[in-house]
């Protein structure tokens, strides 16, 4: 029973060795990172291969457990998963400057990791009842709610990434839910309205902010909304356009300054911009066909300091070139194409719904972390799913991969 359940005819097997084949990608480039000056004799590798064998296992149970039961311990594991991040703040440790792990024995936890796989289950059960799908601005706070608590603690850890993912998995899920597009843009719109506004962003400033307030005109007008409502939208971006440009020049200089150089790596090339400015020279460095495993020069000297963990594909670009980083990329864009593709397809809003919150998650996740490596976006310390070093990581995108394969197979359920 067990072996049909998992070479059932509708299970997603070009995704299973999508997975895997990324999962050894992972463990020969932490190999590489391991070699080092800095990471001399490491034994990161191994530890990665064995994460990767431990999550294999728990993505085939999660395989067989029935659909029912995902359902019926959503809540359940989303408030311990909750109740994990409040003792983080109590009992926590600490690395990196963060704390963000539970040490339980030998072994250390980020509950962080695992409550966007909570986080997903508990929105998808949630918008599942027809009431409660978020048709109005109304029935988006509940939703909302989902995400702020966590939201909070994470922030508080400190962890911008994870708590930019929390953020960044709702919008897909509520669309899939029943927003329409339109609310669904004048929901993003003030951060847009901030981030175009923003004077630390040297492409962006007055110009452009006004530009795009004439875009929000032109969508309020098409869309026919009451007068009341129009003001209020309206009012909102403007006010997320003129506060922004007034925080930051309330700030301190040093302040100021730590937020230019995280943007612009380049004002502080021997400080907070030294890792960035290495990853894109060792990913140019690579070339067409890359210098071959184990022959990254910027990795073994020492240069990319993280190299394991969130710069992963610096060695990548450095060591299997532009095709290397081709056939990375391409490997999760078939992975999200598949999974949406099943989200489609399934019957069940519940299983549906979920499965466009874990693509959702791995979409952003790649977006931040191929953007940081390649200087597109700010460093925020977040993982490449299947390739970066970290036991929590790997086996929270196992259970993501888990549930997804479980809902293929049953998709036909409703």
């Amino acid at each position: 029973m067990i072996l049909a359940r998992i070479f059932d005819r509708n299970m997603e097997r070009g995704l299973v060795w999508a997975v895997i084949f990324l999962m050894l990608i992972g463990v020969l480039m932490v190999h590489s990172a391991s070699q080092g000056e800095n990471m001399a004799s490491s034994d990161y590798w191994v530890k990665q291969a064995l994460w990767m064998v431990i999550s294999i296992t728990v993505a085939m149970g999660i395989i067989l457990v029935p659909v029912k039961y995902i359902y019926a311990l959503s809540y359940v594991f989303y408030g311990v998963m909750f109740v994990l991040l409040l003792l983080v703040e109590i009992v926590g440790t600490t690395g990196g400057g963060s704390e963000r792990w539970l040490a339980l024995g030998p072994v250390r936890v980020q509950p962080s990791e695992f409550m966007k796989v909570a986080i997903i289950l508990a929105l998808a059960r949630y918008m599942s009842f027809k009431k409660n799908r978020p048709t109005s601005y109304v029935k988006v706070i509940v939703p909302g709610l989902f995400i702020l608590f966590p939201l909070l603690l994470v922030l508080k850890q400190p962890d911008l990434g994870t708590s930019m993912i929390f953020c960044a998995l709702l919008f897909p899920m509520i669309y899939w839910a029943g927003l329409d597009s339109r609310r669904l843009f004048f929901l993003v719109a003030p951060i847009l309205s901030a981030v175009f506004a923003a004077p630390f962003l040297p492409w962006f400033n007055w110009f452009t902010w006004v530009c795009f307030m004439f875009l929000i005109l032109g969508v309020l007008y098409y869309s026919r909304y009451s007068l009341p409502a129009m003001g209020a939208i309206l009012g909102t971006n403007i006010l997320a356009g003129i506060a922004t440009p007034i925080a930051f020049g309330r700030l301190k200089s040093y302040q100021q300054e730590r937020i230019t150089t995280f943007i612009n790596p380049e004002a502080d090339p021997l400080g907070a911009g030294y890792q960035i400015l290495n990853s894109k020279v060792a990913v140019g460095s690579g070339g067409i066909l890359g210098k071959g495993v184990g022959k990254g020069t910027y990795t073994e000297m020492g240069f990319l300091p993280k190299a394991h963990t969130d710069f992963i594909f610096s060695i990548v670009g450095e060591e299997l070139g532009f095709i290397g980083t081709v056939a990375v990329i391409c490997l999760f864009l078939y992975i999200i194409y598949r999974g949406i593709m099943v989200a489609t397809s399934i019957r069940n809003q519940f299983m549906s719904l979920a499965v466009v919150g874990i693509c959702g998650v791995f979409l952003f996740h790649v977006y931040i972390n191929v953007g940081m490596v390649l200087g597109l976006m700010p460093v925020t310390g977040k993982s490449l799913p299947f390739l970066s070093y970290g036991g929590s990581s790997v086996l929270a995108n196992a259970m993501m991969v888990g549930l997804l394969l479980n809902f293929s197979v049953n998709r036909h359920d409703f």
